[in-house]
């Protein structure tokens, strides 16, 4: 029986085609949505926190300072200066600018060495209500976590997100926890900031502006300790 030779000039045309097809394809279908993460802002400094300066060719400068509660410290040579709720880049050039009038070309490196302001708060509907300490990358769902979790009269699709506004003034959002744990919807978990408070509660909270209101005059159970002042 004779056998059929393979001749590539008969089969070129149907495998280019197949080859730009399959390329089309790829460079045509739909890509996944990248979920961007959000950026942690600066962090500010709070009272009690540790300050550390050093200074390059001027040793005898170095320094380490607390915050204290006017939110100010005492450096040598320059006096007093404000540093509570600034970031620490604000800091260095405002103190670098301050030793220039004393010292030619003055190199100063401002680090914290305790933070007494990373404090975050978790209450509602949890097992283990109280203050927690804030770390970097900290989320509403690892704090809840750490809290001992969700009791079953927690409102999971309205849980509360208290966080300081521009002017310090209290702002609440809803975080829907339900959709983060049942669908694991993880972009919907928030990236917590330092003081910031995470309520779980027993019911729908249907004005959530009436609510942060209510909750720092009736239910705010620790009105001192962890960066909120609040005017009743």
């Amino acid at each position: 029986m004779p056998t059929k030779t393979f001749r590539w000039v008969e089969y070129r045309p149907i495998l280019v085609r197949a080859c730009i097809l399959a390329l089309l394809a790829v460079v045509l279908a739909p890509q996944a949505p990248c979920l961007a993460q959000p950026t942690p802002a600066p962090y500010r400094v709070q009272t009690n926190d540790v300050l550390e300066f050093l200074f390059f060719k001027n040793t005898e400068l170095n320094q380490t300072q607390t915050v204290g509660p006017d939110g100010m410290i005492s450096l040598q040579l320059i006096g007093s200066i404000r540093v509570v709720d600034r970031t620490i880049d604000d800091i260095t050039n405002e103190v670098t600018r301050l030793y220039a009038k004393e010292l030619v070309h003055p190199q100063v490196t401002v680090a914290i060495k305790e933070y007494a302001g990373l404090k975050v708060y978790v209450g509602g509907e949890v097992y283990q209500p109280g203050i927690q300490v804030y770390r970097g990358g900290l989320t509403a769902l690892q704090a809840l976590v750490a809290a001992g979790g969700f009791k079953s009269s927690a409102r999971l699709n309205n849980v509360i997100l208290i966080r300081k506004g521009p002017n310090g003034d209290p702002i609440g959002s809803v975080i829907d926890m339900r959709r983060v744990l049942k669908n694991a919807e993880l972009q919907r978990d928030v990236a917590l900031a330092p003081a910031d408070i995470v309520f779980v509660p027993r019911s729908a909270v249907a004005n959530v502006n009436l609510f942060v209101e209510q909750f720092f005059r009736n239910m705010w159970p620790i009105p001192v300790g962890i960066g909120w002042t609040v005017t009743r």
